[in-house]
């Protein structure tokens, strides 16, 4: 048990970055190495803000972490986004917790990390509802997850009429008049087309 604490605390120390979450509460120790390595984009920010601690630091001066802001999700989320890049591709689904499925995806989707992305599209698509279906599908647009697009559009078109008396669906009727007459013209090629079949 010691050794592992003892581990941890060495991994902290050889740290080059700290993530900072949303709340500014939670100061997250990580590798530039490793999250550069899991995301361009991140790679990019790496960049700019360890070259800008290096050139800050000047010739022989101790050069201080650079630090990376993850921004619009829990601290909880941005957490185990870090521990998931970490990680790896290895892993499964059961991983990304429900409550933070949904950050996580937008995470994956802005930090572009296709093999997260992935995974929490199958995550989320695995646990929709009638309930849950009419925010999927818009997060999924948002995020440009095309199979869960398709999951949520085959959920709809398989339980339309309970989907139909959920509050999403009547909140979007009455804020988003595109995506529904959108959702309503899929339902009725799925309808034509097996049909014709």
């Amino acid at each position: 048990m010691c050794e592992g604490v003892r581990a941890a605390g060495d991994a902290a120390a050889a740290a080059d970055v700290d993530v900072i979450t949303s709340s500014g509460r939670r100061r997250i120790p990580a590798h530039s190495t490793v999250l550069a390595s899991a995301s361009p984009v991140l790679e990019s920010i790496l960049q700019r803000r360890l070259k800008k601690e290096r050139d800050a630091a000047g010739g022989g001066g101790k050069v201080r972490r650079a630090v990376v802001r993850i921004r619009g999700v829990t601290d909880d989320a941005a957490a185990a986004f870090v521990r998931l890049l970490y990680a790896g591709s290895s892993g499964d689904e059961e991983e990304i917790d429900e409550k933070s499925a949904a950050q996580m995806l937008v995470l994956a989707h802005a930090y572009r990390v296709p093999w997260l992305k992935r995974r929490c599209e199958g995550a989320i698509g695995s646990r929709l509802t009638a309930e849950s279906v009419v925010d999927t599908m818009q997060l999924a647009a948002l995020c440009d997850a095309p199979q869960l697009h398709l999951r949520c559009t085959r959920l709809l078109a398989k339980e339309f009429k309970a989907v139909e008396k959920t509050e999403a669906w009547r909140f979007l009727q009455e804020n988003d008049p595109w995506l529904e007459l959108d959702i309503l013209q899929r339902l009725h090629d799925a309808d034509l087309s097996s049909f014709v079949r």
